[in-house]
């Protein structure tokens, strides 16, 4: 195995999550409390950063800042 492979093995889960943190955004749907639906962006840490009432909205605004859409089941 090479060293690249077993030093990506050996990352916590903390740094593995802040890898792609400037550049992707994480897109999936959510529901507030008061039942409304619509498409949340996550970072790459999992902190929600925005919602959008559709998909195509969320994307667009990710893309706006510079950073690549990546949808979630």
């Amino acid at each position: 195995m090479t060293d690249s492979v077993e030093a990506v093995r050996k990352m916590t889960p903390e740094t593995l999550a802040e890898l792609g943190q400037p550049k992707i955004a994480f897109v999936k749907p959510v529901e507030s409390a008061e039942g409304l639906k619509g498409f949340g962006i996550f970072s790459a840490n999992g902190l929600q950063v925005g919602v959008a009432p559709t998909r195509e909205t969320a994307f667009i605004a990710v893309r706006q800042h510079e950073m690549q859409p990546v949808h979630v089941h």
